[in-house]
């Protein structure tokens, strides 16, 4: 009994070695898994977006990147062949398998690629765009140089033409104007829209502004855009509109002006004739004054 409860010990140990992949999970980005935490987001999401385009554009072409911790005693393009059959990866995938902790790595293609793309070409490819900056710890870059050049030759081989808004700006080797015009181009629409509406907006605020000062009879400013964004006084103002009519005279809006006084003759006077100010006087009760004027909340 103790025999054969060692032999299927022993059975059981041996069948996990040979399959040490099934103990990696493919994350729900499905295009990139990462248990050591190397990579940024960004990168994640630079290699997600070239993948969509490859799905869509190269029949379900697909570049597949995994970091793990260890590959223990099994060689790391083995362990990418274990990998690749457990994911069930498209006809069309690549997967490169690497350890950061271990410095080494595998990588390997599907059945229909295998004569296109062949173990030189591997290799060449990671001598090329990948080892250099892994063993520097550049992990993002080292990742997105060889996404982006695997990316350019699915395009290459297959014939198809290379989106020109793909999101591959950075991982192709681009600049980072080259990603932006990228971003624009592909939400040109939302981006038109928000200009229109913030158009509307600033439009909406001039003429409140405008309104406020003619209604309060001061002089009109000049305008800027960023007033929308202020706690001016017209901002809370909710007077009503100006009255409708000519525009301002020569005396300006509001206010008051003088009679013009006739030409020729003398100044016309105030006081009663007779030349003496009356004595005593009137005031009236309360003790305010019988005059003022009315400006604005401030």
């Amino acid at each position: 009994m103790k025999k054969v409860l060692s032999l299927m010990i022993v059975l059981v140990l041996a069948v996990t070695a040979a399959v040490p992949a099934l103990a990696l999970r493919q994350s729900e980005d499905y295009y990139v898994t990462d248990e050591t935490g190397s990579l940024s987001r960004e990168t994640i999401e630079e290699v997600l977006s070239v993948n969509y385009d490859l799905e869509e554009n190269v029949g379900g072409a697909q570049i597949v990147i995994a970091f793990i911790d260890y590959f223990g005693d099994i060689y790391a393009d083995e362990y990418a062949v274990s990998l690749f059959n457990e994911w069930s990866l498209s006809a069309r995938a690549m997967l490169l398998v690497v350890s950061p902790k271990e410095g080494r790595g595998g990588m390997t293609v599907s059945e229909e690629l295998k004569d296109r793309f062949t173990e030189d070409d591997i290799n060449d490819y990671l001598d090329r765009y990948f080892w250099d900056d892994f063993d520097a710890g550049k992990y993002d870059r080292a990742v997105t140089r060889l996404v982006g050049k695997l990316a350019d030759w699915f395009y290459d081989e297959y014939g198809v033409k290379k989106p020109s808004s793909g999101g591959q700006g950075l991982l192709a080797g681009g600049s980072l104007i080259g990603a932006i015009f990228g971003f624009l181009t592909r939400n040109i629409v939302v981006i038109l829209f928000c200009v229109f509406i913030f158009i509307v907006l600033i439009e909406a605020d001039r003429r409140r502004w405008r309104g406020y000062h003619v209604y309060m009879g001061m002089p009109i400013p000049r305008y800027y855009p960023w007033y929308m964004f202020s706690s001016r006084p017209y901002r809370r103002w909710r007077g009503p509109p100006p009255p409708p009519g000519p525009g301002p005279g020569p005396g300006g809006y509001g206010g008051y002006r003088s009679r013009p006084r006739p030409s020729g003759g003398p100044r016309p006077s105030s006081r009663p004739s007779g030349g003496s100010r009356p004595s005593g006087g009137f005031r009236p009760s309360g003790g305010g004054r019988s005059g003022g004027s009315f400006g604005g909340r401030r």
